[in-house]
């Protein structure tokens, strides 16, 4: 898996893409830069594009694990709100499920099939 990081953007703070092949290791390493990374703290409006991710190869113990390690950065550092764009059926379901798992409505996310659907839901968490 890949994934990038890039402060800024409007109405997001913070934009999150990742692509290729899920692995958990690659998510932990994307958990550990994004909470390194000197610009990221609480209160943000993240933007996660799932465009390009196939998750079909992660597995269920693996997927908990990787949600558990997600649910301890949003205890650290909380976003005002999470955009996930997956336009691919099997990726947004898969976020349907993450976001239940982290805490559903409560957990600040929404899950979108488009980019524009997702900014446009951000805009209105200002």
């Amino acid at each position: 898996m890949k994934y990038s990081i890039e402060l800024g953007g409007e109405p997001q703070d913070l934009t999150v893409t990742l692509s290729g092949a899920l692995d958990g290791g690659s998510l932990r390493a994307l958990v550990t830069d994004l909470t390194a990374h000197p610009g990221y703290r609480a209160g943000m409006l993240v933007l996660v594009d799932l465009s390009d991710l196939d998750t079909s190869s992660i597995s269920m113990e693996q997927y908990e694990s990787v949600s558990d390690l997600i649910s301890g950065r949003d205890h650290r550092f909380p976003a005002k709100a999470i955009a996930i764009v997956a336009p691919d059926a099997r990726t947004f379901d898969d976020a349907l499920q993450h976001r239940a798992y982290v805490g559903g409505s409560k957990s600040g996310r929404e899950v979108f099939r488009s980019r524009e659907a997702a900014t446009a839901w951000l805009e209105s968490q200002r």
